[in-house]
């Protein structure tokens, strides 16, 4: 099977994408590729009750197998926009159909749209950054780096789990998230732990104005 061939950006060239094979990077990344971050999309999906789906990793993953991750993710390939892998991803990961909205017409999309939640996920974008653990005082002692775009979304209906590399998925509600970070932190990524550190607080105002049961 080809390797995949993903996209990489400098903080110095944000505009200008560069195309590596994904296993060159991630055994050259901090010495080939020091100043490069993978691109990635990333997914957090609340049903209409304001519980978090989360995706646990398969055992076959080569970081953090058998966690609980973000509902869906995954690297950009190298000639998609995000866009376009934020479809892609939550097709192949969740078995969903996603619509994607910016953060200006999603109030008005999902108030036309939120009676389909049980048959698409309505998302909305939430911005991209750099992201690196090096630089982090919590999580300096991890060498991740990565571009993420990020999204939030509303979805009701049925999951699938046709990607192979997938064990499957777990609803939970945020507090109690926070809760079994403490109690069981080893069955959760960092990452997803930096996530609700980090957009906690917009995580619950996208829960109060959206979820609405």
């Amino acid at each position: 099977m080809p390797d995949e061939i993903v996209t990489l950006y400098t903080k110095e060239a944000p505009e200008t994408p560069v195309p590596c094979s994904r296993t060159e990077y991630y055994d050259n990344d901090f010495t080939t590729y020091k100043a490069h971050y993978p691109a990635l999309v990333d997914v957090f999906l609340f049903n209409s009750y304001g519980d978090l789906l989360l995706q646990k990793r398969g055992r076959n993953k080569r970081n953090n197998p058998g966690r609980l991750h973000t509902t869906v993710g995954g690297h950009i390939s190298w000639g998609e926009k995000a866009q376009f892998s934020v479809v892609h991803e939550c097709l192949e990961e969740l078995g969903a159909s996603p619509l994607v909205f910016s953060p200006d017409a999603y109030p008005s999309a999902f108030e036309r749209l939120v009676s389909y939640t049980h048959k698409v996920a309505l998302l909305c974008e939430r911005g991209s950054f750099f992201r690196n653990f090096s630089e982090d005082p919590i999580e300096g002692r991890r060498s991740i780096k990565d571009r993420i775009w990020l999204y939030f979304g509303i979805y009701d209906g049925p999951i699938d789990i046709p990607d192979r590399q997938s064990a499957g998925y777990e609803w939970i509600d945020l507090e109690t998230l926070k809760k079994e970070f403490q109690i069981s932190p080893a069955q959760f990524t960092d990452g997803l732990k930096w996530y609700v550190e980090t957009f906690g607080s917009e995580m619950s105002e996208f829960i109060k104005r959206y979820a609405t049961k």
